[in-house]
């Protein structure tokens, strides 16, 4: 498998990543299972620094495994530049290494997680700006209903937590519009909104406040819709008693 196979096959993959002790020890173990010789470390950096000359990768000391021994330098790299520097090694040995890196590639997906935790840590920053925002969001409307506020929480939340972190309300009972009211009793929705206001029927005993489209704008408003009780109180008022 040449150079350009691997980064043809995996030109996508750029936030995995490995440190050249750990790719050392697959070489070294490839290596022996072909029967031949193990590569020093310091050659094995100056291998890898020749191939991704150019390029971004990270370096660092460490201390070494023996007791009182030298820090040694590690390099830090992205899959695609191990595939590469793999290539460089003899056929045998570089069939042995691609297969133990497309594992660990099929690995990565299956398991659904990055190795660096960079994606999960994107998702985790949008969800606390979401929910962040969900809750300015139901300071500035603090008539809502509870049904609403977890009706709008489980739409803005839910799509990003990837499952029902906030399952929605069953709702046991029927709330109308002031539109859907004026068409029941044949007067204009902004009449029914000026008796509401008038005998003080926006409470918890004839209706509650949803989200809903502002009429003159693309605003979230705060929107008052009205239970079986307030229905009917609105009949009263309007075709019972002259209060129009």
């Amino acid at each position: 498998m040449t150079k350009l196979t691997l980064a043809k096959n995996f030109g996508s993959v750029t936030e995995k990543s490995i440190d050249s002790q750990s790719l050392l020890e697959m070489v070294n173990a490839a290596r022996k299972e072909c029967g031949e010789p193990m590569v020093r470390n310091n050659k094995f950096l100056e291998k890898i620094e020749d191939e991704l000359e150019g390029e971004f990768y990270t370096k660092s000391a460490k201390p070494s495994g023996s007791s009182g021994g030298r820090p040694i330098d590690v390099i830090g790299m992205t899959i695609k530049q191990a595939l590469r520097v793999a290539a460089r090694e003899s056929k045998a040995v570089r069939r042995s290494l691609v297969d133990k890196l497309e594992a660990m590639h099929e690995a990565h997906i299956t398991s659904g997680k990055s190795v660096t935790g960079l994606v999960e840590y994107r998702k985790a920053r949008t969800l606390k700006m979401t929910v962040e925002a969900v809750t300015n969001l139901f300071d500035l409307m603090p008539h809502l209903a509870p049904e609403a506020k977890q009706v709008a929480a489980a739409s803005l939340i839910n799509p990003i937590a990837g499952f029902d972190a906030i399952p929605l309300p069953v709702m046991e009972e029927i709330h109308y519009t002031a539109r859907e009211v004026g068409k029941m009793l044949d007067v204009s929705a902004n009449k029914i909104g000026r008796i509401a206001n008038k005998h003080s029927l926006k409470t918890e005993e004839f209706g509650k406040f949803f989200l809903d489209k502002s009429a003159h704008s693309d605003k979230q408003v705060e929107a008052f819709r009205y239970n079986t009780n307030g229905v009917e109180a609105l009949r009263y008022l309007i075709h019972g008693a002259d209060v129009a």
